[in-house]
């Protein structure tokens, strides 16, 4: 069904999907001693969810490809997408949280979900959906189409007869924290088509599950990730007769949503890139006003095809689909590829900057004239730069005016004509930001939003590298996740002196280590690593070290669980160095380790799981050839044997199972040689710790996005990685 027919056929379906789904709540209020008028209210019904499904349609119903004039639908781009099952480490609030989890996961286990799931179909299965991904993955893309079949019910392919109700981030930061948030953004969608008693109504749809609530970018909340977590839960808890399906970049989700299942985006296999390359290219033609001919769009998408084949830089950016589609255009330009994300963005955002431009000066209009790309840019990088430290991505209009206002009498007289209104028009009209009027707006009055968060980052990388604020920065922002992309864009941007966002990564990452119990870690760290016979480099030695080194047996749930996902993170760090151990068999016996304790089980069930532990380290870890002077697992494993013979039974007090755990603990200390007071180890330190290896793995990033990085100096620094002397 295309939009024409949307709009003459699908609108009465959604009027009468509106009329069942409101069947009761007259009476409802009745009952509540508020008084409605049946005939003013059926009309007003009527009105308001045609209202509603235009209002839905023109906002979710279509995307603008980079480049590209004219709207395009979601279904005419949309590119099916597959997942696999998230398995992460989440920080759970109580052991309430984790047992809830636990429970969701054991009952899906029983119809294992596997790792090639299609999108749609997943989506029908699930009642509670957490999508994940990487930057420009295609996520927010995936809500929109869900919501856009969702919209069609009977004839999509969503197969539940529930209301889509498209949330943006901003919608739901934006509201004041003291009130119920999601509740207030769902009711105003109702509130903007005309509903009588729009939060009445909304509470109504909500208590009978007749909501399919799509909330997009979790990562681009201006409240701290724990709150909108924890709100999140509450809520669905609330009303959990209703669908939901929320998105969040994979490196800022570290707050579990309990029952929701997590799902990773899949890279894009060559056949879907070739399939949106070809959708691409017939929809420049049709927005070009030309038939779209089979033969000539096979043949264009075929000739971009071939040219990323032989890029091998450019095809390894083609797994992101707006990177995919800034690819298409510079083909389409006849435009060589970037090696670099940071070129991508600059080449394609400054082509279709310049197009229109030149466009604007072909007009017979003074203030008009003097427009140009300098300007422009200068403007988007202030205003990107101004909103992005302050958490922003809404803009009020008349802050961008004024912005601007101050950015042209910084210039030239000869430029300080120039009209300010027309600008932002043409900022619109190249795709990088949207203009909100008062009705459409987030925040109650005429803003802007960058069309997409990459490119506010993108901007924010250039100021930071035009006003050479990268020392200032870094040991401001360096552990917050949210900036994670900006560091990266702004490596690649760094063509003469990418070493010196390197050191300073390093030099601020050497201050988490800010106890004596964390430089006792890695010395101990750093010391075992040396008394190994292989031939790893230093630093991987010292990454495989600190997975026996992390501290165990802690008396806190929040704890045990930061410090095994700390160890994904150095996991990570491992495949960017080296691949030659598997950490994965640790990961699962310390999770269920931690869990055992958390959830008080007997003693004899936690002995046996250090004793899984044990050997699944000695076996992981066995390529290092430690010296058994320092790491003697056979020792370990026979102390830990020798404690079969002393497992209280069932029926003793609590008091001999905690000591029994106290002693297992002390073998595990006293076999390994590990520092005694290990696992006193506070929250904070778990925390700094973290902070330090996510600090590492985002400095070997940046390595890896910048072009050209001093051999020497890259060798020093990796060579002082996770080393107790990079501390002093």
């Amino acid at each position: 069904m295309n939009v024409e027919t949307m709009k003459k056929q699908g609108v009465q379906e959604i009027v009468k999907r509106f009329e069942t789904a409101l069947l009761g709540f007259i009476e409802d209020a009745q009952n509540r001693g508020v008084e409605i008028n049946r005939s003013d209210f059926e009309q007003l019904v009527v009105r308001a969810a045609s209202v509603y499904a235009k209002n839905y349609v023109k906002a979710h119903g279509f995307i603008q490809i980079f480049g590209s004039r004219k709207l395009s639908t979601i279904a005419s781009i949309y590119t099916p997408q597959r997942f696999q099952a998230h398995t992460a480490i989440r920080n759970f609030e109580s052991v309430d949280e984790l047992e809830e989890a636990f429970s969701q996961d054991l009952q899906r286990s029983n119809h294992s979900k596997g790792n090639n799931l299609v999108g749609i179909n997943i989506a029908n299965e699930e009642s509670y959906l957490m999508v994940l991904g990487y930057p420009a993955n295609g996520k927010t893309t995936f809500l929109k189409y869900i919501g856009w079949e969702a919209l069609r019910y009977p004839n999509g392919k969503y197969k539940h007869d529930l209301l889509p109700v498209f949330v943006p981030m901003w919608k739901f930061c934006r509201l004041d924290c003291s009130r119920d948030t999601l509740l207030g953004a769902i009711a105003e969608e109702f509130e903007r088509a005309g509903f009588l008693n729009p939060m009445d109504i909304t509470q109504w749809l909500l208590s009978q599950g007749k909501l399919l609530i799509l909330i997009d970018g979790l990562n681009e909340s201006a409240l701290p990730q724990k709150y909108i977590s924890k709100h999140l839960q509450t809520f669905v808890k609330k009303y959990p007769l209703n669908r939901y399906i929320v998105s969040s970049r994979l490196v800022s989700y570290q707050n579990s949503l309990g029952q929701f299942l997590e799902v990773d985006l899949h890279p894009w296999s060559d056949l879907l890139i070739q399939e949106y390359i070809h959708k691409w290219f017939a929809l420049r033609d049709a927005q070009d006003g030309q038939n779209p001919q089979a033969d000539h769009v096979s043949e264009e998408a075929q000739r971009c095809w071939e040219i990323l084949q032989h890029n091998r830089v450019a095809r390894d950016l083609a797994n992101s689909p707006l990177c995919l589609s800034l690819l298409c255009l510079l083909c389409d330009r006849r435009y060589s590829f970037p090696s670099h994300v940071s070129g991508l963005y600059q080449q394609a955002i400054h082509l279709v900057l310049e197009e229109q431009v030149l466009k604007c000066q072909s007009l017979d209009h003074p203030d008009r004239n003097i427009i140009n790309t300098d300007i422009l840019e200068i403007f988007l990088i202030e205003v990107a730069y101004t909103s992005f430290e302050l958490n922003q991505t809404v803009l009020s209009l008349e802050e961008v005016m004024e912005r601007l206002r101050i950015v042209l009498t910084n210039c030239k007289p000869s430029l300080q004509n120039l009209d300010v209104d027309f600008a932002l028009r043409v900022l619109q009209q190249v795709g990088v930001c949207q203009i909100r009027n008062v009705l459409d707006s987030p925040i109650g009055v005429s803003s802007l939003v960058f069309s997409h968060i990459t490119f506010q980052e993108y901007f924010t990388a250039r100021y930071v590298y035009y006003h050479q604020k990268t020392a200032q920065i870094v040991p401001i922002y360096l552990s917050d996740r949210r900036w994670q992309q900006v560091f990266l864009i702004l490596a690649g941007m760094m063509l003469g002196n990418p070493e010196t966002l390197l050191l300073a990564i390093e030099a601020q990452a050497a201050n988490y280590i800010n106890t004596a119990k964390l430089r006792d870690i890695l010395d101990w760290v750093d010391q075992v690593s040396t008394h190994t016979s292989n031939n790893f480099k230093s630093v991987t030695k010292r990454i495989a070290t600190l997975f026996i080194a992390r501290p165990r047996f802690t008396a806190q749930l929040a704890s045990a669980l930061i410090l095994t996902r700390m160890l994904s993170v150095a996991n990570e760090l491992h495949k960017t160095l080296e691949t030659n151990i598997s950490f994965e068999q640790i990961f699962a016996a310390d999770l269920s380790l931690s869990l055992a304790q958390a959830l008080d089980f007997d003693s004899k069930t936690e002995l046996n799981l250090a004793t899984q532990l044990c050997q699944h380290l000695e076996q992981a870890l066995s390529p290092l050839c430690f010296d058994r002077q320092y790491i003697d697992f056979v020792s370990l494993s026979n102390n830990l044997k020798f404690l079969e013979f002393q497992v209280p039974s069932h029926d003793q007090p609590y008091e001999v199972h905690e000591a029994f755990r106290n002693e297992i603990s002390k073998i595990w200390l006293k076999s390994l040689h590990l520092p005694v007071e290990l696992n006193q180890i506070s929250y904070q330190e778990v925390e700094s710790l973290e902070s330090y290896l996510y600090a590492n793995l985002l400095m070997v990033q940046c390595k890896d996005m910048a072009i050209a990085v001093s051999t020497k100096t890259w060798q020093e620094i990796e060579s002082r990685m996770l080393q107790r002397f990079a501390l002093n």
